[in-house]
């Protein structure tokens, strides 16, 4: 049970430190092209800080723990918002603009709708995993192409260290892999030890876990006054943990979604979409009153799971 406890530790760190390196070179690599902030944070930050989903719930799947595939994406939205934005905001003033947002939280919502509709018979086959992934690109492209027309452009970066940049993308991609391995590994037995559910394990430990880039993130983003970054992070995460980690790994290996299980969790998830919107049209920056809210509420849901 020690050795368990000691692999999701090192795993975290693998993962927190993974993800850093790639946030790093990847944000490097964006500035070096002039992109704007919002879109770094939709797409670079985004990918960088989803990677430990996506490499958790492949590894999970491929040993034939599906459901923690898919608990973990759902856990790991419902803490990027009742946790990561949550203590964010708590912590740091964060400023939600809804003209910026509104586009891409409306996308976030329409696929977590698609993905109930995907999941009422059971199963993520692998042609929905094809749909989520096409739908990712297609998303990924039209970000890029059309930026948001209020956001505010970064100047293009004469970095003289680009090429090492590059490499902390690629270490970044190794550290993953391996963290990820480490915390699946430990995760099934300390749920397999307890008796307690795969998806209840998938949702609490698991997401907490590959969440840490998410509130390191935007945590340091909020520090340093990078609002849009902070929530692009969260709002691109979040769509990425449905099309990009629940796409490939349905494709890889198609994935048990039994309704009955994920029912619950999946209208938290929703529902903390919902308070995104509701905390953009309150006074700026986010109170902190309606961020405690947030975090109580997430703190309450882990309860409930347990």
């Amino acid at each position: 049970m020690t050795d368990s406890i000691f692999l999701l530790f090192l795993g975290s760190i693998m993962l927190y430190l993974g993800s850093e390196w790639i946030v790093k070179g990847g944000v490097a690599i964006a500035e070096k092209y002039g992109v704007s902030t919002i879109v770094i944070g939709l797409t670079v930050v985004a990918f960088g800080t989803s990677l430990p989903e996506l490499l958790v719930s492949l590894n999970a799947a491929l040993q034939g723990s599906t459901s923690i595939a898919v608990g973990n994406a759902i856990g790991s939205n419902v803490a990027n918002v009742g946790l990561v934005l949550a203590l964010s905001a708590l912590i740091f003033p964060i400023s939600l603009n809804y003209k910026l947002i509104k586009r891409d939280l409306w996308i976030y919502l329409v696929s977590c709708v698609i993905f109930i509709l995907f999941s009422l018979d059971g199963r993520l086959s692998k042609f929905e995993g094809a749909f989520f992934v096409s739908s990712l690109l297609f998303y990924i492209i039209f970000s890029i192409k059309m930026p948001i027309k209020t956001d505010n452009e970064i100047e293009k970066s004469n970095d003289n260290n680009f090429g090492e940049k590059v490499l902390f993308v690629i270490f970044g991609i190794v550290g993953l892999s391996l963290g990820a391995d480490i915390f699946v590994d430990g995760s099934v037995y300390i749920a397999r030890f307890f008796g307690i559910s795969e998806v209840v394990i998938g949702m609490t430990i698991v997401a907490f876990g590959t969440s840490l880039p998410e509130l390191a993130t935007s945590a340091m983003a909020a520090y340093k006054r990078e609002s849009a970054i902070s929530i692009g992070n969260i709002i691109g995460s979040n769509i990425f943990n449905i099309l990009c980690v629940l796409g490939i790994t349905s494709i890889i290996e198609p994935l048990n979604s039994n309704w009955g299980e994920i029912s619950f969790q999946v209208l938290i998830m929703i529902f903390y979409g919902f308070l995104i919107f509701i905390a953009s049209k309150l006074t700026q920056p986010i109170n902190r009153i309606f961020s405690a809210m947030m975090l109580c509420g997430y703190i309450l849901f882990i309860y409930v799971l347990f």
